[in-house]
């Protein structure tokens, strides 16, 4: 009798792994079955962001911050024209959707963030110091999209960094023609005498500003022949 119940307890405790992976095998098929929960922030906030903007909120750094640069759509759309306050090459990181809301329709505002890769040259404005910053938020984005490489001229406008309209313009990279003139000028401290001196640099600079290059070598033309 004894070897009987031996047996039969031994049945019984190699039937028990079985259950045991069932049970398992039973639960991991209703996790998968369940719809998952959305990836909320630390504000409780789902994957849209404030401003609506075309990317997702993951590609976003929680508390990140930025400065907030005007824009001045009523301006020329001219780069030497204006002492410069800052220059920086960045990437365009996010483009907030074109909202149509009532206003002066030649502004044509476009919000977006702006990650800063290298500042070039950079003097404190107000409280300010473009410096110190990783990332510039402004509505003078129209026309540009996530990814793109931009070189950016910044001027002052009541104590603050301001953008003039034209004066963000699509590069390659490090490398382009265009950071490498802006390297040029401000090595000769923004004096446009250099690029009139130089018929080359005056004829690479007549490709982004013809306009302000013309007007500063009929200046200098007239200036000559009153002599």
């Amino acid at each position: 009798m004894n070897g009987k119940s031996n047996i039969s307890k031994m049945k019984k405790l190699n039937v028990l792994p079985v259950v045991f992976v069932m049970l398992a095998a039973m639960l991991t098929l209703s996790a998968c079955g369940k719809k998952q929960d959305p990836v909320l922030n630390k504000s409780g906030d789902t994957t849209k962001q404030s401003g609506d903007t075309t990317k997702q909120k993951s590609d976003l750094k929680p508390n990140q911050t930025f400065l907030p640069v005007g824009y001045m759509y009523w301006m020329a759309p001219a780069i030497l024209d204006t002492h410069w306050t800052a220059a920086v090459t960045g990437t365009v990181e996010i483009i907030d959707k074109n909202k149509k809301e009532a206003g002066d329709p030649a502004k044509e505002e476009v919000f977006g963030l702006v990650k800063i890769d290298r500042t070039l040259y950079s003097e404190p404005v107000g409280e300010s110091s473009m410096e110190k910053e990783k990332y510039i938020r402004t509505d003078a984005l129209k026309g540009f999209k996530p990814g793109d490489k931009v070189i950016i001229y910044f001027t002052s406008y009541k104590g603050e960094y301001a953008i003039k309209r034209g004066n963000i313009l699509k590069i390659s990279g490090e490398g382009d023609e265009l950071v490498k003139m802006t390297e040029r000028f401000l090595q000769n401290s923004q004096n446009t005498e250099f690029i009139l001196n130089d018929p080359a640099e005056y004829r690479l600079w007549g490709k982004y500003d013809v306009g302000t290059a013309s007007r500063l070598m009929q200046q200098r033309e007239e200036k000559e022949k009153a002599k």
